[in-house]
């Protein structure tokens, strides 16, 4: 990537949110943290994210909430919620905001996500070569069309988390 994708990491405890922003720097992307949905929230506000992780369980505003403030703030955002509370009708909550979900257990297939994301991102920088004067809002929406258009036209590429169920 030549230049650095910004993620936003939030989560309230600390050493799991400094742990995987180690990781995330390491995999080549910049990260932005905040420990709660409503720091999350003044952070997109001022600053230009990518893409946003989300723990569920913070005091507050909860992941699903933050998820959807954020999506309503920077249409098209791609975002994750990350949990080690987890279950179907979180899955499908977040399935129905549009984003992707993650058990803490499943790391391994979150990094894959990850890495996968890197490439949907460069996509999107792309597209805003093709919306009007570079503009990062249409080139979310010329991005989300096309990814409309490819399940449309049968695109097999499996959901996050890699589950096709």
């Amino acid at each position: 990537m030549s230049k650095k994708m910004k993620i936003l990491l939030v989560d309230d405890e600390r050493e799991f949110l400094e742990s995987i922003s180690e990781r995330v720097r390491m995999k080549g992307f910049e990260p932005v943290l905040a420990q709660s949905g409503a720091e999350a929230l003044e952070i997109a506000a001022s600053e230009k994210i990518d893409a946003a992780v989300v723990d569920l369980k913070m005091p507050g505003m909860d992941g699903l909430e933050t998820i959807e403030a954020l999506k309503k703030m920077i249409p098209g955002l791609h975002t994750v919620l990350l949990t080690g509370f987890g279950n179907e009708k979180v899955k499908m909550a977040t399935e129905a905001l549009d984003s992707g979900y993650f058990d803490k257990g499943e790391m391994d297939s979150f990094w894959d996500y990850l890495k996968s994301l890197g490439r949907k991102l460069e996509r999107t920088m792309a597209a805003a070569g093709m919306a009007a004067g570079g503009d990062t809002d249409d080139a979310y929406a010329i991005e989300h069309e096309n990814g409309k258009n490819a399940k449309k036209a049968g695109d097999k590429t499996p959901p996050p988390g890699g589950r096709t169920d």
